[in-house]
This record gives C-alpha cells, sequence and structure tokens, in this order.
C-alpha cells in the first residue's frame, strides 16, 4: 500500500548551519507551533514533506539537530528549505482563525484567491475565498492542503478539477 505524505503546515525555514556536525539554525515564523525533541520536523524537498526526529534543540529552539543529519555536506543541502509540521497536528482553532486574509493557491491552475472567511455549514467547513470579483465557496478539506506559509500567508491547495472552473456554472447551447 502507498503511504500518501502529510500535508505540511509550513512554521519556519532552514537559514543556516551551525558547526561541522550537521546542527542547523532554524527562522521559525510561528512560535506558539514550535515542535519539541522526539517530535518530526518535515523538511520540505522537491515539494514533499521529508520527516526528520528532532534530536536535540537549544533552549531558544534556533539550534536543531535532526536524525541523520549529522555532518556539515547534508546540513549544506537543507539551507533555504522550508520546514513544518504535520498539518493533522495544527490545533483546528489555532489555524481557522489564522486563515482570513490567506491567498489560497491551487496547485493545480493558476487559480489564486483571497481567504474572506472559514465558516461551519452542516457538515461541512467551507472557506469563502474572493477571487476577481466573484465569491467561491470551496471545502475545507485537510486531504487537499499541500502547504501552509504563515510568513507569506498562503495556502496551497490540491482542488479537484471541475471546484473553481467558471465555465461549469456557465449555460453553454450547442
Amino acid at each position: 500500500m502507498y503511504n500518501v505524505p502529510p500535508a505540511v503546515h509550513v512554521i519556519g525555514s532552514i537559514t543556516s548551519k551551525h558547526g561541522y556536525k550537521g546542527t542547523l539554525h532554524i527562522r521559525w515564523d510561528d512560535e506558539d507551533l514550535i515542535p519539541e525533541e522526539g517530535d518530526f520536523l518535515f523538511v520540505l524537498i522537491d515539494k514533499k514533506g521529508v520527516p526528520f526526529r528532532i534530536l536535540k534543540m537549544n533552549s531558544t529552539a534556533e539550534l536543531v539537530e535532526l536524525e541523520f543529519i549529522d555532518t556539515e555536506e547534508k546540513a549544506k543541502e537543507l539551507l533555504g528549505k522550508p520546514v513544518g509540521l504535520d498539518q493533522s497536528l495544527i490545533p483546528e482553532n489555532h489555524l481557522h482563525t489564522a486563515l482570513e486574509n490567506f491567498t489560497l493557491e491551487d496547485a493545480n491552475s493558476p487559480f489564486k484567491g483571497v481567504i474572506t472567511a472559514l465558516k461551519e455549514y452542516p457538515g461541512q467547513l467551507m472557506l469563502h475565498v474572493l477571487c476577481e470579483n466573484r465569491e467561491y465557496l470551496i471545502p475545507y478539506v485537510e486531504e487537499w492542503i499541500r502547504e501552509t506559509h504563515i510568513k507569506s500567508r498562503t495556502l496551497i491547495m490540491d482542488l479537484p478539477e471541475g471546484l473553481i472552473d467558471s465555465d461549469n456554472y456557465e449555460n453553454h447551447e450547442n
């Protein structure tokens, strides 16, 4: 069976290496979500979240040692990469209140809109998204979320084909 990687909620990035034993300096964008030793931190490599267990952190959580990153060369390969947590581990209230005014991008199309609200409907949480003077209601489905970037306030989703295609709403007569 194929394991689908989790959606990654980006919470920072690797800014530099520290020393020669693979220790990394991480700039955190969301201080409320900094993981702890023993947790998994996902490094975005080729747009995929690759999990690394956190072995050690200093008291300010800026210097981090990750499992299998134990040389200067391995650390250099990760410089500039975003880091994040499994989307399902983010407290629901933390993410939902923070999503207003985020830009929503579809990973499969040029669609880009602004999230104006997140509202609970019977059986489904819906994103209200404004794009080119039109409001779209898009179901908030965790499996569709690919990345969340706090600093740039961007949510990238894998939206199903046809969900935001305005041609589907037009009446075409042959």
